[in-house]
């Protein structure tokens, strides 16, 4: 089946928001002499996190109480810092360019919130370039079920089986293959140890493999 329309998740895949994610939570443990797990984080990376009580978990490794909203403030100042003087991803440019180039449709999928998405993208002066973006607030269950990625399809106008997903976790890639879609994981920092057998294609960064490359070896 052709490829008509190129899919990105956000986090990790456009932005590496993750890596930091994870980096400033661990300095707050080692603030309080505990040890924050990436193989603990990582089960949530690509899902919905809003749920998970970190600060809990900091109590619960120490025996103490903390002021939750002094720890939780000062480590989403200095992530955001963080994040706002973060790069794009290698590649991720040059393949929103071959994508309009190719008559490729553009969308993003991500189970992060709108304002957080559409921010990122239009400070990075990339918005424009995507035909759709589907987020949190458009679906009720995010990543590792498929909507999010049904729904990206449909509001480009293709089927999911002409689509390819970009993911850099497990549970995108769940999300991406349960949804029919061929999906290429490009995992980071943080999820570089996930098991991403299930994605079609493994690359290291976008830059490893042109789009034109990429689509070609799916043909055969």
């Amino acid at each position: 089946m052709p490829i008509e329309a190129l899919i990105f998740d956000f986090d990790g895949v456009v932005l590496d928001t993750e890596t930091p994610d994870f980096e400033t939570w661990r300095a707050v443990f080692q603030l309080h002499g505990a040890v924050f797990e990436l193989s603990w984080w990582s089960q949530f990376i690509g899902g919905s996190t809003s749920s998970v009580d970190i600060i809990g978990e900091l109590e619960r490794m120490t025996g103490r109480t903390v002021d939750r909203h002094q720890v939780r403030e000062t480590r989403r100042q200095r992530y955001l810092e963080i994040v706002s003087a973060s790069p794009m991803l290698p590649g991720v440019v040059d393949y929103i360019s071959d994508a309009k180039r190719m008559g490729l449709k553009l969308g993003v999928a991500s189970s992060s919130n709108r304002s957080w998405v559409e921010g990122h993208l239009t400070e990075r002066g990339i918005i424009h370039h995507f035909d759709s973006i589907s987020v949190s607030e458009d679906v009720r269950y995010v990543k590792p079920e498929p909507d999010l990625y049904l729904l990206a399809a449909s509001k480009l106008g293709v089927s999911p089986e002409n689509s390819l997903a970009i993911e850099d976790s497990a549970k995108g890639v769940t999300a991406a293959k349960t949804a029919g879609m061929f999906c290429v994981a490009v995992p980071n920092v943080a999820t570089q140890n996930l098991s991403l057998g299930h994605a079609d294609v493994r690359l290291d960064a976008l830059s490893d493999m042109p789009l034109e490359s990429l689509l070609r070896a799916i043909k055969t």
